[in-house]
């Protein structure tokens, strides 16, 4: 027996942070983020009533955005578009965000294939010393996507790129959606092994599916408090449910609810298709696996909002910030807009 409440509502005034911060399987509870103010869930059955949603907020394509206050006001970051490797985006106070003309990222390293030089999906973390630090994904030279790092002492940047990729796996099908996570007491990053590129059963790819679904497990791994430097070795935390979800999940964030208790956001699905999604999972230790999973967004006709995805929490767990398109069928060339909801969560409760 499974209970979920949601409660939404339309503000978002109250986002402003304290200071800088940061197999098929039984059907799962489905929570349609823009048309619910009030959803009791009990085996999967519920009663979805009202609507709240911020968005979109620009008139940009914005794909696989994330977000930080740094430097006096809310910075949203994206994939490489608009002649930019990466775009950002500003607000005072997170519901009415301004394009800027920045690059932040507008040397991606030499590390990076001359052609094909699009990166994807970057998250901006504050270390300790002040130092605002980029994880994002592009393709080596030579090989398939790694994860880089690069520095700024400013959240506009221009981030200056490491020499070397942090982390490359070219075994497991590239590496993609790096992001940050401070719990308080260790440094995370976490990561999506790129299985369903080196094809498998997955309709996501070009060609013809065949043979079985790829892995495309979640990792995390411990980093030093500089951001930086990687400790330990990585641990699977989820991988996904084979057709259930179109063998992927990806775009992973993490927040800590309490000591014993964390939720993983992730998309699961073709990120081109109208059937990518937002789910959720817990675990009771960050690096443990994460389990009872449920639908948290996705494409809702009458919200005019489809394939919404690729969500990134604010470090104070009040608002969160994905993309979605407006028009159905679009595909990989539709235009991503950023959407955002207020957050609250208390235990297994989470309120918008």
């Amino acid at each position: 027996m499974k209970s979920f409440l949601l409660v939404l509502s339309a503000s978002l005034a109250a986002c402003l942070p304290a200071g800088d911060a940061a197999v098929p399987r039984e059907p799962r509870p489905v929570l349609g983020l823009a048309n619910i103010t009030l959803a009791e869930f009990d085996d999967g059955a519920g009663v979805l009533q009202g609507r709240a949603l911020q968005g979109p907020h620009m008139n940009a394509n914005f794909p696989d955005p994330a977000i930080i206050w740094g430097d006096g006001s809310w910075k949203a970051y994206s994939t490489s578009s608009d002649g930019k490797y990466i775009p950002v985006a500003v607000s005072d106070d997170a519901q009415w965000w301004t394009m800027t003309n920045v690059d932040a990222l507008p040397d991606p390293g030499p590390w990076i294939d001359p052609n094909d030089r699009g990166i994807w999906a970057p998250d901006v973390n504050k270390n300790d010393n002040g130092l605002y630090v980029m994880y994002y994904s592009g393709r080596r030279n030579g090989g398939s996507r790694c994860i880089g790092a690069a520095t700024s002492w400013t959240a506009m940047g221009p981030f200056v790129p490491q020499a070397q990729p942090l982390y490359c796996d070219d075994a497991a099908g590239g590496v993609i959606d790096p992001a940050g996570y401070d719990d308080g007491v260790n440094r995370w990053i976490m990561w999506k092994d790129d299985g369903n590129s080196l094809g498998g059963a997955t309709t996501c790819q070009g060609g013809q599916p065949s043979g079985d679904y790829r892995p495309t497990p979640i990792k995390i791994q411990r980093m030093a408090r500089d951001a930086l430097t990687l400790l330990d070795s990585p641990k699977v935390i989820m991988d996904h449910e084979g057709r259930n979800n179109n063998g992927v999940v990806e775009g992973p964030s993490i927040y800590k609810v309490r000591d014993d208790l964390f939720v993983l956001f992730y998309s699961a699905h073709c990120y081109s298709s109208d059937d990518y999604d937002i789910e959720y999972a817990w675990s009771d230790r960050i690096d443990g696996y994460y389990g009872d999973r449920g639908i948290l967004l996705r494409t809702v006709d009458n919200r005019g909002i489809y394939g919404p995805g690729h969500m990134d929490i604010d470090p104070n767990g009040s608002f969160i910030v994905f993309h979605g398109r407006t028009g159905p069928n679009q595909g990989g060339g539709g235009t991503r807009y950023m959407y955002s909801a207020q957050l609250t969560i208390d235990g297994k409760r989470i309120t918008f």
